[in-house]
């Protein structure tokens, strides 16, 4: 069920808590999709539609299919979101966020890292990400952690 963004920031910063192995978590993790896909963005985080739960949902465009004309999407469930390691710091452009809708932010952001969750199946994963991925996966274990992209605005050094 697509279910409304909660765009108070206070909201945002209250802490979420973590999930524990069997939790029923089947409606939020559909919500979670329905809600993304309707508002078209790359990730979303439970605290984003008002549940004070670790868990986010990805959805990364990975190749242009030539014969449909149309993006090919691999997504992803991450619950507990770990980084465990991060390397190559960059200025991210103007990144966005589906609960600030219009505002963009110059944020410091890692193009390599290497990230600790369970998945859907509460199966421990550690992945290395890169690119897009990595940015949207640091984005939302921001959420996680009841940060937002306003705590990790790029500051010169």
């Amino acid at each position: 069920m697509i279910k409304p963004i909660i765009t108070d920031i206070r909201e945002l910063h209250k802490p979420c808590l973590a999930v524990e192995k069997g939790e029923n978590l089947k409606d939020l993790i559909q919500d979670l999709k329905d809600t993304l896909e309707a508002s078209g963005g790359l990730g979303i985080s439970a605290n984003q539609i008002g549940v004070q739960k670790k868990v986010s949902y990805i959805k990364i465009p990975k190749e242009f299919n030539k014969l449909t004309k149309k993006f090919e999407f691999s997504d992803k469930v991450l619950m507990n979101i770990k980084i465990i390691d991060k390397q190559n710091p960059v200025m991210f452009k103007n990144e966005g966020c589906t609960s600030f809708k219009g505002i963009q932010v110059n944020t410091r952001r890692y193009i390599y890292i290497v990230a600790s969750f369970m998945n859907e199946n509460f199966e421990e994963q550690t992945a290395m990400l890169q690119d897009i991925e990595s940015i949207v996966i640091q984005h939302e274990h921001g959420h996680q952690n009841s940060q937002t992209l306003f705590e990790h605005k790029w500051k010169a050094r």
